[in-house]
């Protein structure tokens, strides 16, 4: 008798701890309409330059900005603070929105830092552009140089590599900051940073 109660126990257990298993993923499984309600927006979002990064070809959506929320804020109320637009999605601590088209593809700071965006076609996925620029120099002794002609600020410097991160002023268009700084013979490759996949602490 004993043995089956406990066998019966047992089986409720592991009963209940699959039903939470399926919950929590079918939590995670987006319905369908929403999938395709995604896909309708991207299409209909206005895209500027093209530009690769990490061998990766993004297109900018002009109208289509990052900002991170502040502790404890809903996304609605990261909406709210930076004046309103329509969410797109929730990326680690950033909320994806749109926004007044933009000329150029500017990290502000109107209300809290706002980023530009990157589509990549390929993966339907949309990136984080944070002004960053991956730099190969040709001799790392003129960093400081390169930095000061294009009005760049020294991120990081790997002298071995002769490789440098820069970042953009704001209001400075980082796509064509790195347009100048390709054309630039001390350069040999200038690199848009994009962010598209984060790594989340469960």
């Amino acid at each position: 008798m004993k043995v089956r109660i406990i066998s019966f126990v047992i089986a409720l257990i592991v009963m209940q701890t699959m039903a939470q298993a399926a919950d929590k993923n079918s939590a995670n499984i987006k319905p369908a309409s929403a999938v395709s309600e995604r896909a309708a927006l991207m299409q209909t979002l206005s895209r500027g330059s093209r530009v690769t990064s990490n061998n990766q070809e993004y297109q900018i959506l002009t109208g289509v900005r990052a900002v991170e929320s502040l502790s404890d804020e809903q996304p609605q109320q990261t909406l709210t603070r930076m004046g309103g637009g329509k969410l797109i999605e929730t990326k680690g601590p950033f909320v994806v929105f749109s926004a007044p088209e933009q000329s150029q593809a500017s990290v502000t700071s109107v209300n809290g830092m706002s980023y530009p965006t990157a589509f990549n076609p390929y993966t339907g996925g949309i990136g984080i552009v944070p002004g960053t620029l991956n730099v190969k120099l040709k001799n790392s002794a003129n960093v400081a140089a390169i930095a000061a002609d294009h009005g760049l600020e020294v991120v990081k410097v790997f002298m071995h590599l002769n490789t440098v991160f820069f970042r953009v002023k704001h209001g400075q268009d980082v796509v064509a900051a790195a347009t100048s700084l390709t054309s630039d013979t001390r350069v040999e490759s200038a690199e848009v940073e994009i962010i598209e996949h984060m790594n989340i602490p469960q």
